[in-house]
């Protein structure tokens, strides 16, 4: 074998090789990007609350989740059907925030949406976060003692916040539902993170959560601004190299390849997963240049083959 078929034969094994790990990471990648949260109660009279993450939109800056219900203990009477008048608290913003589940009527799904903050802008790197917050009370059995609230910056910064604000009042006219959590987020292109916490004074449960895009994603998008960027200036090149010939026969394939581009590149971007409208920062690394380069060598043509003509009239 000679070192020549040596070396092509490696160059074969080597393409082969990434070609195969690539494979084997986006079969495995939703192991990477997915989360899974829980949280018991050590209570024998709680609800259970199941979170299903289905929907990520940073551009809308929502997160939607289903919700599903298990009832353990005196609590119900099954698992789906409630003993005494629950009701259901949580931070929806689009629809209702309170939920009644009536004594004797059996409990289904729900889907709430939750507020997202984030800069969608900083696509592929770009980052968000959100919190779920939770509670859930039944009619008080027994009189309470009067609740402690909370200072006045503190609810104006709880306010702010997003978090989930309850009357006073309301506290010592009904008893808390003691909840177990769990959570299960796996959206393609997004990446989780959280935990999920208790608070002792308004008795609220959240889960915290984190995104991100998927690394997948964010390799897919890197790959698509270097092939806009690569194409324009390939073009450039060509274009440079056409305006700088002696011949005086005009080529117009750059002027085809020129203009193809200034249509193609919009599409190019846009098979990337998620990806906001056209000013995001990765536009400003190649697609808005690209778009622009392309533009200038079709005009650059159009002008060469203009002058090019003018002198041949002039100068039969």
């Amino acid at each position: 074998m000679t070192r020549k078929n040596a070396k092509r034969i490696l160059v074969v094994l080597c393409i082969l090789g990434v070609y195969i790990a690539v494979l084997v990471m986006g079969i495995t990648e939703k192991s990477r990007r997915s989360l899974y949260l829980e949280s018991e109660n050590a209570s024998p009279d709680h609800v259970r609350v199941s979170v299903l993450v289905t929907n990520f939109n940073p551009v809308g800056h929502e997160l939607t989740a289903q919700l599903g219900f298990r009832l353990a203990g005196s609590i119900g009477t099954d698992e789906v059907t409630p003993a005494a008048d629950l009701k259901l608290l949580i931070n929806n913003v689009r629809g209702q925030q309170e939920f009644d589940f009536p004594k004797g009527k059996r409990i289904n799904r729900i889907e709430v949406t939750f507020p997202l903050n984030g800069d969608s802008n900083r696509y592929p790197f770009d980052k968000h976060e959100t919190t779920l917050r939770l509670l859930m009370t039944t009619p008080a059995q027994k009189s309470h003692a009067p609740v402690s609230i909370l200072p006045e910056p503190e609810r104006k910064e709880a306010l702010e916040s997003d978090q989930l604000t309850v009357g006073s009042v309301a506290l010592e006219q009904r008893d808390t539902v003691p909840l177990s959590l769990t959570l299960s987020a796996a959206i393609p292109g997004a990446k989780f993170n959280g935990n999920i916490t208790h608070s002792e004074d308004t008795q609220v449960t959240g889960i915290k959560l984190s995104m991100r895009r998927a690394n997948n994603l964010i390799s897919v998008s890197i790959l698509v601004n270097t092939m806009m960027t690569c194409l324009a200036m390939s073009v450039l090149f060509i274009v440079l190299r056409f305006v700088g010939s002696e011949d005086k026969q005009v080529d117009f394939v750059p002027l085809s390849l020129s203009i193809a581009l200034i249509f193609g590149l919009p599409a190019l971007r846009n098979i990337q997963p998620g990806i906001p409208p056209v000013g995001a920062f990765c536009d400003y690394v190649s697609f808005i240049w690209a778009e622009l380069i392309v533009a200038i060598s079709a005009l650059i043509v159009a002008w060469a083959w203009l002058l090019r003509s003018l002198s041949e009239s002039k100068h039969p």
